[in-house]
């Protein structure tokens, strides 16, 4: 396996990502577009499921999206989902067009906001071979009713430090803290987990433009399961509280040609855990049965 710093052009700015490749690989093979959950950067776990994938046979690009990481965009920490969505899109472009790749051999990975958006991303088109959507994120109502539920005062102040940046205060919020603090992932094991999930050196940032809180119960993926046309790979933790099990499973029985796997995990031991190891050989295996064979 080699791997290689790639960039490619979304929007006005430039994507960072790191392209594996198998070792000795003749003709063309699938290339799995990869990229990590809100807020997080690509040094946060990735690199045992790209090795993996890559091991079993496909090419892999692991990127950051623009405004984190070492990607490039202004103002920092910035989120957006319909930016992130162009940005998937910008890769996968990348990634037909890369020496060595099949261009019909693109297969999707995305975990929490971003399994969202790789579920959007497939639906949108036809071409995907597949996708891997790792405790995806698919219900931004459930999410929103859920913190204002737990923490009303909390949600006002989140919203209204929403607005300040809309009109250009520009505050940044914690994306995470103990809970009933003011942060955008704040429920009961959230902060543990983002702390888990990167190593001491991480290029990852406590910190996030808010502004995507005034839509976030907008934000419903799960909407569009049916459209799916490419075999799908979807993970659940049974202890998982941050996303809405009810979605994801609604998810897979909606998606023509998906497989739901479930593990004894919460939202974010995929990245830290024993279970990283399981579920990356899984995931390989479905590889194989699913898009090599």
């Amino acid at each position: 396996m080699t791997r290689t710093d790639v960039t490619f052009r979304s929007g006005d700015d430039e994507c960072a990502a790191w392209l594996h490749r198998p070792a000795d690989n003749l003709g063309l093979v699938p290339c799995v577009v990869m990229a990590h959950g809100f807020s997080m950067t690509r040094d946060q776990g990735l690199e045992t499921y790209a090795e993996e994938l890559t091991a079993a046979g496909a090419a892999v690009l692991v990127f950051d999206f623009r405004h984190l990481g070492d990607s490039g965009g202004q103002p920092r920490q910035a989120f957006s989902a319909a930016a992130q969505k162009a940005d998937f899109v910008a890769a996968v472009e990348c990634a037909r067009g890369l020496d060595g790749v099949d261009p019909e051999g693109i297969v999707l990975w995305g975990f929490s906001f971003s399994g969202g958006t790789a579920l959007d991303v497939a639906a949108d088109d036809p071409r995907i071979a597949g996708a891997f959507l790792v405790n995806p994120f698919l219900d931004g109502l459930h999410r929103t009713l859920g913190t204002l539920r737990r923490t009303p005062w909390v949600t006002l102040r989140i919203v209204v430090a929403a607005l300040g940046y809309v009109l250009r205060a520009k505050p940044l919020i914690p994306v995470t803290g103990a809970p009933g603090t003011l942060a955008a992932m704040a429920w009961e094991g959230e902060a543990e987990g983002f702390g888990a999930a990167g190593g001491p050196d991480t290029m990852w940032r406590n910190e996030i433009a808010p502004a995507v809180f005034l839509t976030v119960a907008l934000h419903r993926p799960v909407r569009r399961a049916a459209q799916l046309v490419c075999p799908v790979w979807i993970s659940l933790g049974e202890r998982d509280i941050t996303v809405s099990a009810r979605a994801v499973e609604k998810a897979a029985s909606r998606a023509p040609h998906a497989e739901l796997h479930r593990y004894d995990a919460d939202h974010f031991e995929p990245f830290h855990s024993d279970v990283q190891s399981v579920m990356a050989s899984d995931q390989a295996d479905w590889l194989r049965r699913t898009i090599l064979s």
